[in-house]
């Protein structure tokens, strides 16, 4: 069993065997004694209490201290943003304030895209876990699955990249040098949980459609890079469930009144 502390009042996680479970329980032994670094975005209701501009000027804020310059009016162009990505890239030193910095690069994404119809609590300690990460075992990766529901706890495919879904749908170039950068498989396994708050919605077939036509055309030679095993839509949008949260109603109020997430304990 697992414990989500909030500053009023806290919930419990059944938590599922299995190695992936394991996994989690080996990390938050070290962890559960560390206040959760959470970050407003964090908290599933964040789109929904900030109009689009607020993200933008979080994202200029962050680029400050890191002499970056940010031009408001071309963060609704994705190239703009993706050349934001590659400067932290090439300059991130796992410090703090360059992960504000690309965390906030995604946040603009997403307003622009509005996606907001499914949502999800992110706990991720960030720099904080480091010493935690483990070699992910590749067979973990047939535990994904696709069809989650509001309540599960899960963890899943966290590297620094893009997997080939998002990386077409993020209007990368068709570069092949560029693909075997960027897109990453699941190299590491992160004590880093995301509970489900909506039910999944499928991608449209047709999108499934255009996507695979793409990627067709480059996953011979990237598995080859990458000593890999063809990477599935399971593998891309799926994640494994670890747990369940109990009494999500409870759960659902406690973040809706903006409770602040303390401690995850055992």
């Amino acid at each position: 069993m697992m414990k989500l502390v909030f500053d009023i009042d806290s919930v419990d996680i059944e938590l599922y065997p299995g190695p992936a479970t394991d996994f989690i329980l080996k990390c938050f032994k070290h962890l559960q004694h560390v206040p959760v670094p959470m970050r407003d975005w964090d908290y599933p209701f964040y789109f929904e209490q900030h109009t689009r501009d607020y993200p933008i000027s979080q994202l200029c804020n962050f680029a400050k201290p890191l002499g970056i310059t940010v031009d408001p009016a071309q963060c609704q162009q994705q190239s703009y943003l993706n050349d934001l990505h590659f400067l932290y890239e090439k300059n991130s030193n796992g410090k703090s304030d360059w992960l504000d910095f690309h965390e906030s690069i995604h946040l603009v994404e997403k307003i622009d895209k509005n996606v907001t119809s499914v949502r999800r609590l992110l706990i991720d300690y960030r720099e904080l876990a480091g010493p935690l990460l483990s070699k992910f075992d590749c067979y973990l990766k047939d535990q994904c699955i696709l069809d989650l529901q509001p309540g599960d706890v899960t963890v899943g495919w966290s590297e620094l990249g893009k997997t080939p879904y998002r990386y077409w749908k993020t209007q990368e170039p068709n570069d092949i040098n560029r693909i075997r950068d960027l897109i990453k498989p699941y190299l590491t396994f992160r004590p880093r949980l995301t509970i489900q708050l909506d039910p999944v919605i499928p991608h449209s077939a047709q999108v499934l459609e255009n996507f695979n036509n793409w990627w067709a055309q480059y996953e011979s030679d990237w598995c080859r890079h990458w000593n890999s095993a063809p990477w599935t839509t399971e593998h891309m949008f799926g994640r494994i469930v670890v747990g369940r949260v109990q009494n999500f109603d409870k759960f659902l109020q406690l973040l809706q009144s903006n409770r602040l997430l303390k401690y995850v304990t055992l």
